[in-house]
Parts: C-alpha cells; sequence; structure tokens
C-alpha cells in the first residue's frame, strides 16, 4: 500500500515529455511560473511511474502518453505510485473525442494534444490552481445502491437483481451497475453468458487499489447501460475479505454510476455485510414457504434492530412452483407483520433461459414481468417517470394496476 504523503512536502508541478519542443516550452512555462526547469524531465508516463515510486507526486502533473491502446494499463500503474490528490494532465497525438471523454470519465484533469503551447498550458495551470484554491470539485449525486438478497438459498435474488438491472439500463437512461458480491457462487457471468472477470478478487486482494481506473478496467458491459462485475475464483481457494474493500468499492461504484444493484450472497462475511450496510434500498426475496418466512424475519431483525436500517422491500418470488406446499399470502404476511410489495410468478422458461439476453428486457411485455415493472417503478418513481413510461409503452399498464391497489 503507498504509504501517506505529507502535502507541504508535495511539489507544485512535474512534467515528463520526450519531444525536445515540447519540454522546451514547458521550460519556459515554469520559468515564467517561478517553477524552476528541474521539474521538467525528459520520458513519457512510463518514466513518471518509475520516478513516483521513490519521490512524492506533485499537485500537478503532466505526463506523455504513446497511445490510446496503451493508455488504460500506464494510467493503472501510474495510480499506483500517485497521491489520489494529484491532478494529472496527459498530452498526446490522439485526436479522438472519444478518447478525451473516457480520460475525463476516470478522473485526468486534462487532455492536450501537441504541440505544446504556453497558452495552452497557462490556461491549464490557472484552472488547476482555480479548483484547488477554491475546492471546486464537482461531486456528482451519491448514486442509489439496491441490495438484492434471498431469505432462504435458491429463492431467485440473483434472477431479480439482473432483471431489476435490465429495466433500469433500458428505461432510465442512467447508467446501471450490476455487481455480484459472491466471488466463488456468484451466477451473473452464467446468466449473462458472459467471460468472469478478476476484477472482484482484484478489489478483495488490493482494497487500495480500488479507484476510477481500477473500476473502468474490471467491468464487463454486456448491454446498453450496464456495466457488470462478477466472478467464477475456484472453489478450494480462501478468499478474505475485508471491510476496507467494501468501503472503497462502493464509494468508486456510486460515483461513476447512477444507480448500483448488488446481488447479496445470503451467507455474509465482513465485506457482504459492509456492502450491505451502504444500501439506500434493501430487496428481500422470499418464497411462501414456512422456513422462508422464519428466515424473512431474521434478516428484518438484522437490518432493522443491528443496522438501525429502513426495513427492506420484501416480495415472493417463485410463487406457485409447489401449490400444495405454500402458505397464503394473507398468512405469510400476517408472519412477517409486513405486507409483501410484489408476487413473481415460477415462470421458468421465461426467466431460467441461459442465452446473454435480459428477460425483462426482451421480454418486457409478458404478463410475469409486471410484478418487476412495477417493483422498479416502486423503489425510484423519480428515475422512471410516468410520461416517460407512457412514452415506452411498457410501465403505463402496470402503473394503473399499481394506483390501485
Amino acid at each position: 500500500m503507498k504509504q501517506q504523503i505529507d502535502l507541504s512536502k508535495r511539489s507544485k508541478f512535474f512534467a515528463f515529455a520526450n519531444d525536445a519542443a515540447d519540454r522546451e516550452v514547458l521550460k519556459g512555462f515554469a520559468e515564467l511560473q517561478g517553477l524552476g526547469e528541474s521539474c521538467i524531465m525528459q520520458g513519457d508516463i512510463s518514466t513518471a511511474t518509475e520516478y513516483f515510486k521513490e519521490h512524492p507526486s506533485p499537485v500537478l502533473l503532466l505526463v506523455e502518453i504513446p497511445s490510446a491502446e496503451a493508455a488504460p494499463a500506464l494510467l493503472d500503474s501510474l495510480a499506483n505510485v500517485c497521491d489520489p490528490h494529484t491532478k494529472v494532465i496527459i498530452i498526446g497525438n490522439v485526436n479522438e473525442y472519444s478518447f478525451y471523454c473516457w480520460l475525463v470519465d476516470i478522473g485526468v484533469f486534462s487532455y492536450l494534444l501537441r504541440p505544446l503551447t504556453k497558452e495552452v498550458l497557462e490556461s491549464t495551470y490557472q484552472k488547476s490552481l482555480s479548483q484547488t484554491s477554491q475546492q471546486a470539485v464537482t461531486v456528482k449525486e451519491s448514486a442509489k445502491i439496491i441490495s438484492v438478497i434471498g431469505a432462504r438459498g435458491g429463492v431467485g435474488a440473483t434472477t431479480i437483481a439482473l432483471n431489476l438491472a435490465g429495466i433500469f439500463a433500458e428505461n432510465s437512461g442512467k447508467k446501471i451497475a450490476l455487481v455480484d458480491l459472491d466471488p466463488q457462487g456468484g451466477t451473473l457471468s452464467l446468466a449473462l453468458d458472459i467471460e468472469p472477470a478478476r476484477g472482484l478478487r482484484d478489489a478483495l486482494d488490493k482494497p487500495e487499489r480500488i479507484d476510477q481506473l481500477f473500476i473502468d478496467r474490471v467491468m464487463s458491459k454486456p448491454h446498453q447501460n450496464l456495466w457488470v462485475l462478477s466472478a467464477e475464483e475456484p472453489m478450494q481457494e480462501y478468499i478474505s475479505t475485508s471491510e476496507a474493500t467494501a468501503e472503497a468499492l462502493i464509494r468508486e461504484l456510486a460515483d461513476k454510476y447512477d444507480i448500483v444493484i448488488l446481488d447479496v450472497p445470503r451467507h455474509m462475511g465482513n465485506f457482504e455485510r459492509e456492502c450491505l450496510k451502504k444500501s439506500n434500498n434493501i430487496i428481500l426475496v422470499a418464497e411462501l414457504t414456512l422456513s422462508s418466512l422464519r428466515d424473512t424475519l431474521r434478516f428484518h431483525d438484522l437490518i432493522v434492530d443491528t443496522y438501525k436500517m429502513a426495513a427492506p422491500t420484501v416480495i415472493v418470488n417463485r410463487s406457485g412452483i409447489s401449490s400444495k406446499a405454500e402458505m397464503s399470502v394473507a398468512d405469510f404476511e400476517k408472519g412477517i407483520t409486513t405486507k409483501i410489495t410484489e408476487k413473481i410468478s415460477y415462470t421458468p422458461d421465461l426467466f431460467m433461459q441461459i442465452s446473454g439476453d435480459i428477460p425483462s428486457v426482451i421480454n418486457a411485455k409478458h404478463p410475469a414481468m409486471k410484478p418487476l415493472y412495477s417493483l422498479a417503478q416502486h423503489l425510484f418513481p423519480d428515475i422512471l417517470e410516468q410520461e416517460e413510461v407512457k412514452k415506452k409503452g411498457v410501465f403505463s399498464a402496470f402503473v394503473k394496476t399499481k394506483e390501485k391497489k
């Protein structure tokens, strides 16, 4: 883990450039600002990374990057040795707006096309000073974090999490993150027919490495507006978890995405519990059985009495799978002393296909989807506006149904 740096000992500015003409411009700029020529060095981002392994990183750092293709790995390495408060200016020859947007999105302060000019450097430098003095850091509104957890194993919590994410991604226009918190037994990758990644394992092993660049690197994007983090680590390995990982992971996800949906395993360690406690909403998925009723009450007590959070939203999934063994909804609600928000029928042909498609997206108008769309509207009516819903022609009947209850 990188040691904390005494801010009083940090230089104001450092620059690394390979081109002699660029270095001359930088030296002239440094002299004009009273910074001295010693802060201008020959090299690029790789040189800077090696240098800051042994030296404190500056307040403002300018580095040259060779190509767009090399940028993710090189910036990842630089982030590992730089203070998180260092503002980074990238210079290069990539004249693509999408590349510029990507750099800004991951937290790079500015991107300047070569050749450099004193005027552009001066403007960028003054902008950085203005933001620092006024602490004018734009803080994104906190993401809405939903945790989905099953009262019993096999009740379909992952199915609910996946289909809710699909609904929001397809209909809200927001950026949605879907995270499977079970590194060994998670099934989101399987359900979406995508390759599992090591991102979650890397986060658990090295929480100090979690930043916007890390998040950008480890998330898969199987559908429009939807990013997924899911792993399938070997069962024979021991994976340690910590509260620090939860803090860093949720913070960075909340900063990058508008809605974060967490698929939380029923058997929770410290990491999963801390993630759960950072949720704005908790969906507790149950079935109409006595054992599920008991565990619904136990999770309710954990969430409300122990964690001092708002009561979870209770839904019933897989209703009708075994009608003779199921309790009535009235008896179940009497037992848990609260209302069931939605009841979803057992429809395996719809929900259990492994095709890479999200059922709630490709079968939006199927009657079995009505409770899920109603649940999405119940959770965030400000995101799924009724006027937008009516334009889509998908939610309107569900909204009217909900109003009649």
